[in-house]
C-alpha cells in the first residue's frame, strides 16, 4: 500500500518557490475551480509547510502496489 497525502493551493498556482518540493509526486489542475491546484505528496507537510505556502489539507490517498 502506497500512502499519498493530497492539499490544495488556496492563493496562488503552481510555480517555482510556490511550494514545498520534497516529496512532491504530482501537481494537477483542481477541475471543480476552488484550487489553483491539487498537490500530491508522499510525505505529510507540516503545520508550518501549510501555513506558509498557503495550502489545504484534503486528505490521503491510499493506492495499492501490484506487481
Amino acid at each position: 500500500m502506497v500512502t499519498r497525502y493530497l492539499y490544495g493551493m488556496r492563493l496562488r498556482g503552481f510555480a517555482p518557490l510556490c511550494q514545498p518540493m520534497q516529496g512532491l509526486v504530482e501537481a494537477e489542475y483542481d477541475e471543480s475551480g476552488k484550487y489553483y491546484a491539487l498537490l500530491i505528496y508522499d510525505r505529510l507537510l507540516s503545520e508550518i509547510e501549510q501555513a506558509e505556502y498557503e495550502l489545504d489539507f484534503m486528505g490521503v490517498i491510499d493506492d495499492e502496489v501490484h506487481d
